[in-house]
C-alpha cells in the first residue's frame, strides 16, 4: 500500500515505486552513482505488528536484492555497476510499542505520522537521507491523510521476480513491478548514460579538477626531468625546510601538495583522493569541500615542516596525501556527526583504517608520517567548524 502523501514526496524525488506481496510494505527506489538509494515503506495504521527480527529479514532481501538486481529486478540492465545500496525503512502510522522498539534496535529508521503530518526521528537515527528529510517534512505534512490507494500489477509491470524468503519471519515470496521495458530502453540510451556521467562530474568536480591538476602536475615535470629524484623535485617546488626557513618560501607547503614521487606514489594518492574526496564534498559541498582541503594541505605541510626542525631531520617532503589525510579526518566528523553510521561507513571502520595506517607509515622508511598527522587534524578540525547539521529531538 502506498500513502499518498509520502508517495508524492518520494516520486518528486525522483524515486520509483515497487511493490512486494507484503500488502502493508513498498520499496521506493533510485539508482544514483552506481547505486540505489531505497525507502522501505511500512503502513502500520491497519493495526499490522511484526518482530524485530521480521524486519531485519525484510530489509536483507531487499539489500541482497538491490546489490543483485541484474536478471532478479525485472529489466533492470545489465551492465550498470551496483557498488552501495543505502537504505532508509519509514514506519508509517501504527502502533508506537512496535515504532519504538524497532528504533531503538534498528538502524536508518524513521517514523511517519499521516494524520498529523510528523515526521519523527528518534536520537539514535540519522537525521537526514540524502536530503528526504526536508522534502518529507515539507511535502507529507502538507499531504492528504491516511488516502491509501493500492498498486496493481497489470499488463505494463515489470517482469515477475520471485525470491524465497527466510520463512514465516520473513518475505515468503517477493514480487516487483515497475515500468517495464520503458525502463530498461531508458537507461540503455547513451542520452541516460551522459546525464549520469554529467551528475557524477557535477557533485563531485573539485574533486575531480584536485585529481586532474595533480596528474597534469606529474606528467609536465616528468616530461621535464626525474621525478623520483629529490634535487630535481625540490627546484620544481617540493617542500625542504632550509627554503622556508632562510629564503622564506612558504608558497612550497601548498606546492608540494602536488607534486608526487613518481607514477605509483601518484596513483595511490589519486585513488584514496577520488573515492574518499568525491564523497566528501557531496556532504559538504563544493566549497567547504575545498576549505577543508587547503586546510588539510597547509596544516599537513606545517606539521612536518616544524617537526623536521625539531628532530633535525630534514627530507624533501612531496605529495598530496596529507591533504588526503585531512579529507578522512573530515570523514571521520561527518561519520560521528550522523551518530556512528554514514553511507555504510561506520566510526569504527574508519578509525582502524587511520590508525592502520598511520601505524603503516610509522614502520616504513620514506613516508612522511607527521604531515598525515597534520593533515588528518586540520581536516578533523575544518570540518567541524564548517559542517553543522540540524538536530531534531522527539
Amino acid at each position: 500500500m502506498e500513502n499518498a502523501a509520502v508517495a508524492n514526496v518520494l516520486r518528486g524525488e525522483g524515486y520509483r515505486y515497487c511493490q512486494t506481496n507484503l500488502a502493508e510494505a513498498g520499496i521506493y527506489y533510485k539508482y544514483y552513482q552506481e547505486g540505489f538509494h531505497i525507502v522501505m515503506a511500512v503502513d502500520l495504521s491497519g493495526g499490522n505488528r511484526f518482530s524485530v527480527q521480521q524486519y531485519r529479514s525484510m530489509e536483507e532481501h531487499a539489500m541482497d536484492l538491490f546489490y543483485h538486481p541484474q536478471g532478479r529486478l525485472g529489466d533492470f540492465p545489465d551492465g550498470f555497476p551496483v557498488y552501495h545500496v543505502e537504505m532508509l525503512t519509514l514506519l508509517i502510522g501504527g502502533d508506537s510499542e512496535v515504532e519504538r522498539k524497532v528504533c531503538a534496535e534498528c538502524r536508518n529508521v524513521w517514523v511517519y505520522q499521516p494524520r498529523s503530518g510528523r515526521l519523527l526521528i528518534y536520537e539514535n537515527q540519522p537525521g537526514d537521507f540524502f536530503g528526504l528529510r526536508g522534502a518529507l517534512e515539507q511535502g507529507a505534512g502538507t499531504g492528504g491523510a491516511e488516502e491509501m490507494s493500492r498498486q496493481g500489477t497489470g499488463a505494463g509491470g515489470w517482469a515477475e521476480t520471485s525470491r524465497q524468503g527466510a520463512g514465516a519471519g520473513g518475505w515468503a515470496e517477493m514480487s516487483w513491478q515497475g515500468t517495464g521495458a520503458a525502463y530498461a530502453s531508458a537507461q540503455n540510451t547513451a542520452k541516460n548514460r551522459l546525464g549520469i556521467l554529467w551528475k557524477n562530474i557535477r557533485a563531485e568536480y573539485v574533486t575531480i579538477a584536485l585529481v586532474v591538476a595533480n596528474v597534469i602536475t606529474y606528467l609536465v615535470l616528468e616530461w621535464l626531468g626525474d621525478t623520483t629524484n629529490g634535487f630535481f623535485m625540490a627546484e620544481h617546488g617540493a617542500m625542504y625546510p632550509d627554503f622556508i626557513r632562510i629564503n622564506h618560501e612558504w608558497w612550497r607547503i601548498i606546492t608540494a601538495g602536488f607534486l608526487h614521487f613518481g607514477a605509483v606514489h601518484l596513483v595511490n594518492n589519486m585513488v584514496i583522493l577520488y573515492c574518499m574526496g568525491s564523497r566528501l564534498e557531496r556532504v559538504t559541498g563544493h566549497l567547504k569541500y575545498f576549505l577543508i582541503y587547503l586546510v588539510s594541505l597547509i596544516g599537513a605541510g606545517l606539521l612536518s615542516y616544524g617537526m623536521m626542525l625539531r628532530t633535525g631531520d630534514y627530507a624533501v617532503s612531496a605529495g598530496a596525501s596529507g591533504a588526503i589525510f585531512g579529507v578522512i579526518g573530515g570523514f571521520l566528523w561527518i561519520v560521528i556527526l550522523h551518530r556512528g553510521r554514514f553511507e555504510q561507513i561506520t566510526t569504527r571502520g574508519i578509525m582502524m583504517m587511520i590508525v592502520l595506517t598511520i601505524y603503516y607509515g610509522f614502520s616504513s622508511a620514506g613516508i612522511d608520517n607527521w604531515g598525515h598527522i597534520g593533515g588528518l587534524l586540520a581536516g578533523f578540525s575544518a570540518t567541524v567548524i564548517l559542517y553543522h547539521r540540524n538536530r531534531q529531538k522527539y
